[in-house]
């Protein structure tokens, strides 16, 4: 049974006592008896050292000053009472508890004074229209009392009072069937109670119930879906106002230890030693941190707690940050500063100074490397001497070379001395290839350090980062952030930009998009904005991106045709398979979509490729091609994926083009150590190359061919069986065969079968080859006449039983190509004119 009465709750007297004692009004009469405070106060010092001293109006002020003050703490100190006392009764258990029997609670008690007041008008109002308390009188009684959710509605680029209106007219319809039952507002209220809990709400807040709302009201679900929005954008912005509030809030209170701490400590830093030294070629990270305020770090919590458990150690607290540029290295950095400042971390790290040691700067002002070593060794043993000072190090393996390089230097010999020390704390900061490069060269160096790797942060903490950025961009450009905006670039830099992590990427496309606002009239930032600045670093046409790649996927059959002769079901099962898995009717990881093409050779296994990567991808350049012949041994490996001194044929050209077809030809070649990385690739879309980077392949199609067992295809068809058949019968020899895993076979999308190609196969391939020579030499104003004894003397010459039309190019190269070349050097063959070609000794036939 639902247990919820808002009159016998203890939140329903602060409603009551808010009306009968105005406190509704504290607000105002404060800030208006503050002002006339500060006026009667001036004009009392004023009055003071005037030379026209006036005892009446001197003792008005004074008085006016006093009163007015008064009043002033007066109403401070009633609304102060009122939030302190009654606006939060004390509750007797959590909502943790309520959840666990939410039939034995009254759910009203753990509703806010917001909350509660909202509540009240969806009851007030229902009783006046004679309905029944459901979701919509809520959301109309939720919007009516909080004027603050306009912050939500605007981010949306919904118009609060088109929606007010929308419930309204709901409400005053009332259908054959009569109003809706209260059960909705029931589950609402249910809802809001299990979100408050995930929040770690101790109470029901209005956002809450706004986020409850949006999956259960009818009228503000078809709202979201009109706009295109969902439950999550709703629970996302609620959150980003109520973390702006919470932030006002505290900062309001200026005698809490986190804002005086902002103003800086008195004699804390004489306890320890001087670090004069250090102090002339570093930052000091603890003072830059509380001058910014103390703004927390999102994200990377673990990687912190890591690393403050290493530092509080006795021996190896010495930390190697290990991640790409863009992750969050330095933010953790930051973080810790904060948490150490606030004295919020360990013991042995609280009111420590974190100091970035600046060595460029350094080696800029040294004279040569040995002074430079000398006033290395003068910081260390500062540091050490302090014993309030953790020091950090950016790009930590460039000062580990052994090789001389302009701006580098060898600390290791000097550092080593001080790591198992105690006293000094370090942090390193280096990513996977400077590891593998220079860090790991030196083992007895690395042996100090405890790792910790750095991951990007989640796609929902990089909305947290956004949310943040907008604010600043919004004041500095002084246009309006949508929210519709950030959740594009989220959406769009993961899939078109996995190179880059988040959340570098994502606040690199918004400072571009503000930047490219700024010069339009423009002054709203719309998703628009946001493919127009990928694409054009992409070089991926976006437009309207969704509805051109369902365009193309509808007619992929006809698209590839225009390039490909037969293989009609091969074509089929490559666009269905394409189809399903862009679809996503099923969960899907792995690549965009991943097919093995079986047949003998020359029958346009590498053309459908190629057909493929023009027609979806824009250009046959987005085609990668691997000769997988060339991998045989298991030593190939690093020349695939790279080491620290290689770059990989396929994980480097993926990181650079990752919107691509990867052509991996005769893959049956390849050793079998290689096929098994191909697994993780083809189930998760995602590979570790040779330096420690995960390699993102979601945005790329991966064909394999081979012609493994073409013998099978083709005394088949002389028996004239179905290809279902051919294509079972060709897998059980590779299988029994061992040329091919099961589990590889059944990480593919799609195994397809191409038949060998018949005479009129043959002379329709002529044909678009011909094609091609024929719009070339129109673009020269030359008419190029296609005979069909030319076809047939072209397919009869490119044909070969075991190669295909694969020597079709070449015959065409030498028997059409060279004689129009020569005709044209010659002057032979002019613009304006009609040649054609006897098939009978390739004689060229000139007609004006």
């Amino acid at each position: 049974m639902f247990n919820f009465d808002l009159k016998t709750a203890a939140i329903y007297q602060a409603l009551i006592w808010e009306r009968l004692l105005g406190f509704r009004y504290d607000k105002v009469l404060k800030n208006i008896f503050k002002i006339l405070f500060l006026f009667s106060f001036f004009l009392f010092i004023y009055d003071l050292f005037s030379d026209n001293l006036s005892h009446q109006v001197f003792s008005f002020s004074f008085g006016l000053a006093i009163l007015s003050f008064t009043l002033f703490l007066v109403f401070w100190l009633k609304g102060l009472f009122f939030i302190s006392r009654l606006k939060n009764p004390k509750l007797k258990i959590s909502i943790e508890d309520v959840l666990a029997g939410s039939q034995k609670y009254n759910i009203a008690e753990f509703l806010t004074f917001e909350a509660a007041k909202s509540v009240e008008a969806a009851i007030n109002f229902a009783k006046r229209k004679k309905l029944p308390v459901n979701s919509t009188c809520l959301f109309y009684g939720l919007l009516k009392n909080n004027p603050t959710f306009s912050f939500v509605f605007s981010r949306l680029l919904l118009d609060i009072d088109e929606i007010k209106k929308i419930i309204s007219q709901a409400l005053n319809e009332v259908n054959e069937a009569g109003p809706r039952s209260a059960e909705d507002f029931q589950a609402t209220i249910l809802e809001a109670l299990k979100i408050a809990r995930e929040k770690n709400h101790s109470r029901i807040s209005v956002g809450d119930i706004l986020t409850s709302l949006s999956g259960q009201e009818p009228v503000f679900k078809n709202i979201l879906i009109e706009h295109e929005l969902k439950k999550e954008d709703i629970e996302n912005l609620t959150w980003w106002q109520e973390s702006l509030e919470k932030e006002i809030e505290e900062n309001s209170k200026f005698w809490e230890w986190k804002n005086l701490i902002k103003k800086g400590s008195l004699a804390k830093s004489w306890a320890s030693g001087y670090t004069i030294t250090l102090d002339r070629f570093s930052i000091d990270l603890s003072e830059v941190v509380r001058k910014q305020g103390f703004q927390e770090v999102i994200g990377h919590q673990k990687e912190m707690e890591a690393i403050e458990r290493i530092l509080a150690r006795r021996e190896i607290n010495n930390v190697l940050l290990i991640g790409e540029p863009g992750t969050g290295r330095k933010s953790i950095v930051h973080g810790l500063a904060i948490k150490s400042a606030l004295g919020q971390s360990l013991p042995e790290l609280n009111y420590k100074r974190m100091v970035a040691l600046d060595i460029p700067i350094l080696l800029a002002k040294a004279e040569g490397k040995d002074e430079a070593e000398e006033i290395l060794t003068k910081i260390f043993q500062e540091v050490v001497l302090a014993g309030n000072v953790i020091l950090v190090i950016n790009d930590f393996h460039n000062f580990v070379v052994t090789n001389d390089q302009p701006g580098a230097i060898d600390l290791s010999g000097i550092i080593t001395s001080y790591l198992p020390l105690p006293q000094f704390q370090f942090i390193g900061i280096t990513n996977f290839a400077g590891l593998h490069k220079e860090i790991e060269r030196k083992p007895a160096l690395l042996d100090f350090f405890e790792k910790v790797e750095v991951p990007e942060i989640s796609e929902r903490e990089t909305l947290l980062f956004l949310e943040r950025l907008a604010l600043l961009h919004e004041n500095k450009y002084k246009k309006f952030i949508s929210y519709p905006a950030l959740r594009e670039i989220i959406s769009l830099s993961k899939r078109y930009l996995p190179a880059l992590p988040f959340p570098k990427k994502a606040a690199g496309i918004l400072d571009e998009a503000m930047v490219y606002l700024s010069s339009t009239k423009d002054k709203i930032l719309l998703p628009e904005h946001i493919a127009k600045i990928i694409s054009s670093k992409t070089e991926i046409p976006m437009g309207k991106i969704e509805a051109k790649e369902k365009e193309i996927l509808l007619n992929l059959e006809n698209l590839i045709h225009q390039m490909i002769i037969n293989q009609e079901e091969a074509v089929k099962e490559i666009s269905s398979a394409l189809r399903r898995a862009r679809a996503d009717v099923t969960v899907r990881k792995g690549p965009m979509g991943t097919f093995l093409f079986l047949g003998p050779t020359g029958v346009g296994k590498t053309e459908t490729s190629k057909a493929l990567a023009k027609v979806y991808f824009g250009s046959e350049e987005r085609m990668i091609r691997l000769d997988m012949s060339e991998f045989q041994q298991v030593s190939d490996i690093p020349r695939l994926i790279g080491s620290p001194g290689e770059e990989g044929l396929l994980t480097t050209q993926i990181m650079e083009r990752p919107f691509s077809l990867i052509l991996l030809d005769e893959i049956e070649k390849a050793h079998k150590n290689i096929l098994n990385l191909f697994l993780q690739v083809l189930d998760e879309g995602r590979l570790t190359d040779g330096l420690g980077r995960k390699i993102d392949f979601k945005n790329s199609i991966i064909i394999a061919t081979s012609n493994a067992g073409y013998q099978i295809i083709l005394d088949a068809l002389h028996e004239n069986k179905i290809m279902a058949e051919i294509k079972n019968k060709l897998i059980d020899f590779l299988f029994e065969k061992g040329i091919f895993r099961p589990e590889f076979i059944n990480r593919f999308d799609a195994v397809v079968v191409f038949r060998a190609l018949t005479k009129e196969n043959l002379l329709d391939i002529a044909e678009l080859m011909l094609q091609k020579i024929k719009k070339n030499l129109k673009d020269k104003d030359i008419d190029f006449v296609i005979t069909e004894s030319l076809k047939e003397k072209i397919a009869e010459l490119g044909y070969d039983p075991i190669f295909g039309a694969r020597k079709m190019k070449r015959a065409i190269q030498d028997n059409i190509e060279n004689v129009l070349a020569s005709a044209l050097l010659s002057g032979e063959l002019k613009r304006g004119g009609r040649v054609e070609i006897n098939p009978d000794g390739f004689k060229i036939i000139v007609n004006s």
